[in-house]
């Protein structure tokens, strides 16, 4: 997939990506889980339009962060080859708020995040496939994950495949790809905090 529109803020990421403001007690542990909308929030997620293709995350962290990386890969020859990210974002907020909206990710991805001092959204095209006739299954972080600087945590999962049957595998297997090489198409996306810089983790 390409990356096709640069980094705007949205009304949508505003209205339901929008987190707490002002001090926060020491944190003992940095996690990310899926989010548990208000009900105010799941009326807004309505009103937009948004239906269950919409993933939303909070997460925490002890306010060392230097930045903030989101991936895409496609299973290529049983490895994960990336299709976009490897840059990042600057990123230093304790907690924040990460919405994934998507389809089939061969068709695109957009991904927002907020925070109380960032605020935007990302879209990238996809090249499509010829999917005609495939069925798919798209595993999902669904259990709050720790959080280890410099490490990626797999957020989504997607086979798409002409086969009648589909094994659907937790995230935790994107460690794993061989498990995936008898479908045809698998794609993931990933996000990774860093203590290192855009600049550092560019090269990364």
């Amino acid at each position: 997939m390409k990356k096709a529109i640069t980094i705007t803020i949205s009304i949508i990421a505003l209205c339901l990506v929008a987190a707490c403001s002002g001090d926060e007690p020491a944190v003992e542990r940095m996690y990310i889980e899926p989010a548990q909308l208000t009900d105010e929030e799941q009326d807004i997620a309505e009103l937009l339009g948004l239906n269950s293709d919409y993933l939303i995350y909070d997460f925490v962290l002890d306010g060392t962060a230097q930045s903030i990386q989101f991936n895409t890969y496609e299973l290529e020859n049983g490895e994960w080859a990336r299709k976009t990210g490897g840059g990042g974002q600057a990123f230093s907020d304790g907690s924040g708020r990460i919405a994934l909206e998507f389809d089939r990710l061969p068709d695109g991805l957009r991904i927002a995040l907020q925070s109380e001092n960032s605020g935007g959204s990302t879209t990238y095209s996809g090249d499509g496939i010829d999917d005609d006739g495939m069925g798919s299954a798209t595993s999902t972080l669904a259990d709050r994950s720790d959080i280890a600087y410099e490490q990626e945590i797999p957020l989504v999962i997607q086979i798409i495949t002409s086969k009648n049957e589909i094994r659907s595998y937790d995230v935790s297997y994107f460690e794993h790809p061989e498990e995936y090489t008898e479908y045809e198409h698998v794609y993931a996306v990933t996000v990774r905090f860093s203590q290192k810089t855009v600049s550092e983790l560019s090269e990364f």
